[in-house]
């Protein structure tokens, strides 16, 4: 029987395996999965996913947060920021420099001339594919540990697999399988994970996208060939197509305190490392409240999983929008649900509440984040606002929204005119009167979008993915 490891590091990767058919589909071609999950999930993913052809096991985050708090820390971040900074100039480099200029923003004293004395060594990276090898064939020589000798012992995988190409605490075993000559691959589960997070943590074999702007984005910028990327869509959406996770709307408005006489405008929040959000939340709030809307509306806000974060600034935001909500009748909040350890949060992986959501609102706002991409699939007007926030973050790094348009995610709705972008509080307003007297504005041009995004538009994609995957234990 072949083994597959499958390492999971990330909330979106356990519902890319665990809440699509994919994994039933490995386990029915006669195959034995290897989990490993973070320590935190462990045994809450044991216990919602037993099989007899399916173990679970930690990949010892800990011990790995451990090895890089000891083993040259300064060099291992430093290497990882240049890793993150860096990949071809053939595809747009917005987020890759944003990570830089990020960084060198909160760097402090020396450290700070450190990053800026590595600009060159970004710079070249960016030019050269022999160096970027060099760079990759270094990583692996220095930092790989022997972390999981007893696992690889034990199971005796054929193929490793992983939600990341090496981009967070995967990077590790990753190279212990490279080194071990095991085939590896991975699956992109973010939309904007080609172009965002730079160079390969370890030399994978093999990647599955989502379409051929994430073939082309993972071979013109970094390096793979093209023979090695498989365009699968996106097995997570075809429950999306099927409706799977979508509640009545009564239910739904109900859950939510929501007037099912009035119509739905849904806010994504986006990731706070960019910018706030309170200033649009407020902006969309006052529209509602003074009725400048051209029908009965009210707001549904979803966070952002940072809010949840133990970070002042993100609470602090959180706190506010509460807040807000509390004073307004026609504010509402998507509610966190408690998570193993007393958390409060919720994150990519709770699909009914995002799906009914969609499926419910009559437009949703947001800032390019990939609920757009989840929006045009079931049919709803979007619209991006960037709106500059006045203050920003007090003494932490941020952007004016108004860049955020030709960042390459954004460019690419823009392009496909698949919806609006918005830079004042009169244009969204305009923006949503439109939408809500004219919700098939755009649709042709929404359904071309997404095409173009998922490639596989009708349930094909998990039986796709599983095909790619096992096809790599038949060579």
């Amino acid at each position: 029987m072949k083994t597959i490891f499958i390492v999971l590091d990330h909330g979106l990767g356990l519902a890319y395996f665990l809440e699509t058919e994919l994994t039933h589909k490995l386990l029915d071609a006669g195959v034995r999965i290897v989990f490993l999950v973070q320590d935190a999930v462990l045994t809450r993913v044991k216990d919602s996913f037993q099989h007899t052809n399916v173990i679970f096991e930690s990949m010892r985050d800990a011990q790995v947060l451990e090895y890089q708090k000891t083993h040259h820390p300064g060099i291992q971040e430093l290497f990882d920021y240049v890793r993150r900074a860096s990949a071809d100039t053939a595809i747009p480099l917005t987020y890759v420099d944003t990570h830089r200029q990020r960084k060198e923003y909160e760097a402090r004293g020396r450290r700070r001339t450190v990053l800026k004395l590595l600009r060159p060594l970004i710079w070249v990276l960016r030019r050269s594919k022999p160096a970027r090898k060099l760079f990759r064939n270094t990583l692996a020589a220095l930092f790989t540990p022997h972390l999981y000798d007893d696992l690889f012992d034990r199971y005796q995988p054929d193929l490793v697999i992983s939600d990341t190409a090496g981009w967070r605490l995967d990077q590790y075993l990753l190279r212990e399988a490279v080194r071990r000559g095991i085939r590896t691959s991975t699956v992109i589960i973010g939309w904007d994970n080609p172009s965002s997070q730079g160079l390969p943590g370890a030399d994978v074999d093999t990647v599955n996208v989502w379409s051929q702007v994430h073939l082309w984005e993972m071979t013109a910028g970094v390096d793979w060939l093209p023979e090695k990327v498989h365009v699968g869509g996106m097995p997570l959406y075809d429950g999306y197509v099927s409706r799977k996770w979508v509640s009545p709307r009564e239910e739904y408005f109900r859950q939510h305190n929501l007037d099912p006489n009035k119509k739905l405008v849904a806010f994504a929040a986006t990731a706070l490392s960019i910018s706030p959000n309170l200033h649009i939340i407020e902006v969309l709030a006052d529209m509602i409240a003074n009725q400048e809307l051209a029908e009965p509306s009210q707001l549904l806000i979803r966070l952002h999983p940072n809010h949840f974060k133990p970070m002042p600034h993100y609470r602090a935001e959180c706190a506010e929008i509460l807040k807000l909500a509390q004073r307004c009748p026609d504010v509402h909040v998507v509610e966190p649900k408690e998570v193993p350890g007393g958390l409060e949060r919720y994150s990519g992986e709770d699909f009914p509440e995002k799906a009914s959501m969609l499926a419910h609102c009559d437009v949703l706002v947001t800032i390019y984040s990939t609920m757009v991409v989840e929006a045009t699939l079931h049919g709803k007007p979007i619209i991006s606002v960037c709106i500059n926030s006045p203050e920003g973050w007090n003494d932490k790094f941020w952007i004016p929204l108004e860049q955020v348009p030709g960042w390459p995610t954004a460019a690419r709705v823009n392009k496909a005119q698949a919806g609006k972008t918005v830079m004042t509080a009169d244009e969204l307003k305009q923006a949503l009167n439109e939408y809500l007297l004219h919700p098939e504005l755009e649709a042709a041009e929404r359904c071309k979008f997404v095409e173009d995004e998922l490639t596989y538009l009708h349930g094909e994609s998990t039986q796709k993915t599983a095909d790619f995957l096992l096809s790599m234990l038949q060579e």
